[in-house]
């Protein structure tokens, strides 16, 4: 590829429409594949390890995640959602960036002792030093990955995705399967990022070239900084809320506890991350192309937002239904006392998904900086609500998590739409209709199983008759709400002609 295909986005503005929608078709197909791997690995994991290991690197993901929030400084947003990006700039902001992780990674590793000292666990030392490998290959391969999400790369990207989780998994088992405990963990993390960050490397073959004092002081990044530390500041204070749970949950109540109340949350978030994670990138990518036609703009997060509301909300009204069934299904009958909590943080999921996309409206339209504000809010009632909770155990944590989101979310749309190009209109035109679609459903569901003969005593039959059935009175649901047929012949329109 030629040095500046990497930067030219005009041919990609020329047919936004057909690559957003093909980018996005990718990422969700792809899904059922990685939900299988993981879906595998955990039921063979959550077999060989017991709570306390993942309650230990439970202990540790906080820290991970202030880690990814000042890594890189938020330049790895900034670079895709840029209009215009030149060689000097992108290598600027490469050096810039691998001085700014530097500092990072050495905090993170100074901080291993302090975090075992606090837990009063001495093997998370030596879990920080290993996951630090996984950092430190990241924060060289991220301005390649910016580039290839720039250029709207999802196909590969996703390849690259599904083949690093595979490889992840098969070394974790292998490691549990030895009896090295949290190790396996550990190792599938770790692994995890360095595949990667190899692989973006070995399909990118941009390499970023050395800038003199004169180069650097010629290459104007401020707008680009601002950019970027609004966002990582946003980041930062955000995830300390919304990891307070963990880390109050670990000292009070120790690993084991915490394990639990870990793999609640993570199966909880399951069906959202699924989707959101995969579509964030296609999205602000997307997103920030159209960004100069305001209406454009508008009816791309509609969109965007339709399908994983239409997607999300439905998966998580039928696991808060089939919660018992999928937790022995996956997990085994060991794990059975994460049943309370993990029905309760799906509400949370539910309710607080609308605040978890607004993130895709902030970045792509460039206001960081309100965004930021917004965590000045987010995050003290987020830590009050926990730190409530937390004196109940596991369950008044997911309580307390859980009444926090609920009571934000609605504000933390208005607050969103205050300063971008969407309205809150736009928002709620498309929440409501799955929202009751989802929620109708599970009633019918919970009526049905109380009155037709659909249990099974083989799980995975059980859940795939319940499965069919929800999935029956779901779209029924869906199309006789107003306009829910136009809406369908619109969702089938776009997919067959490929157009967003």
């Amino acid at each position: 590829m030629a040095k500046s295909d990497h930067f030219e986005t005009t041919k990609l503005q020329a047919n936004l429409n057909r690559r957003s929608l093909q980018s996005g078709l990718v990422a969700v197909t792809a899904q059922p594949v990685k939900l299988v791997v993981g879906i595998v690995g955990t039921m063979v994991l959550a077999r060989l390890l017991v709570p306390a290991d993942f309650g230990l690197l439970a202990m540790v993901q906080p820290l991970l995640s202030i880690v990814d929030s000042l890594s890189n400084m938020g330049l790895e947003t900034a670079t895709v959602q840029r209009q215009d990006l030149n060689e000097d700039e992108a290598s600027a902001i490469f050096w810039l960036s691998l001085k700014i992780n530097a500092l990072v990674i050495a905090g993170m590793v100074l901080a291993g002792p302090l975090l075992a000292r606090f837990y009063d666990q001495p093997e998370l030392t030596s879990m920080v030093l290993c996951l630090a490998i996984g950092v430190i290959s990241l924060s060289v391969s991220f301005q390649h990955l910016s580039l290839m999400k720039r250029q709207m790369k999802f196909e590969l990207l996703t390849t690259i995705e599904v083949a690093a989780l595979v490889v992840s998994t098969a070394v974790a088992i292998a490691t549990a399967w030895l009896g090295l405990g949290y190790w396996a963990l550990v190792l599938q993390l770790t692994t995890l990022q360095v595949v990667k960050s190899a692989a973006y490397w070995l399909f990118c073959d941009w390499r970023p070239r050395y800038m003199t004092k004169s180069d650097r002081r010629q290459t104007d990044l401020r707008s680009t900084l601002s950019y970027g530390i609004h966002l990582t500041g946003f980041r930062c204070i955000s995830r300390i809320g919304m990891k307070m749970d963990r880390v109050l949950l670990g000292y009070v109540g120790g690993a084991s506890a915490l394990g639990f109340y870990s793999m609640a949350y993570q199966w909880a978030y399951f069906p959202f991350w699924q989707v959101y994670y995969p579509l964030f990138d296609v999205a602000v990518s997307s997103f920030s192309r159209s960004l100069a036609d305001p209406e454009r703009y508008r009816l791309y997060c509609r969109r965007g937002l339709m399908l994983i509301f239409a997607v999300c909300m439905p998966a998580l009204a039928y696991i808060f239904i089939m919660a018992q069934d999928i937790t022995l299904f996956i997990l085994g009958a060991q794990w059975l006392g994460i049943v309370p909590m993990f029905r309760v943080l799906t509400i949370a999921v539910f309710v607080g998904m609308t605040y978890r996309v607004t993130k895709w409206i902030y970045v792509s339209s460039g206001e960081t900086q309100h965004q930021f504000r917004w965590s000045l809010i987010h995050t003290p009632i987020m830590i009050l609500a926990i730190a409530i909770g937390v004196q109940w155990g596991a369950f008044g944590v997911a309580v307390g998590y859980t009444v926090g989101m609920c009571l934000l979310s609605y504000p933390s749309m208005v607050y969103c739409t205050w300063k971008t190009p969407i309205t809150l209109t736009d928002i709620l035109s498309v929440f409501w209709r799955p929202a009751i679609a989802s929620i109708a459903s599970a009633l019918l569901l919970y009526v049905a199983q109380q009155t037709l003969p659909l249990t099974n005593h083989i799980l995975l039959i059980n859940l795939c008759v319940n499965g069919l059935l929800y999935a029956v009175f779901y779209i029924f649901i869906w199309l006789i709400l107003p306009g829910g047929y136009t809406e369908s012949k619109n969702i089938f329109k776009m997919i067959v002609n490929r157009e967003l």
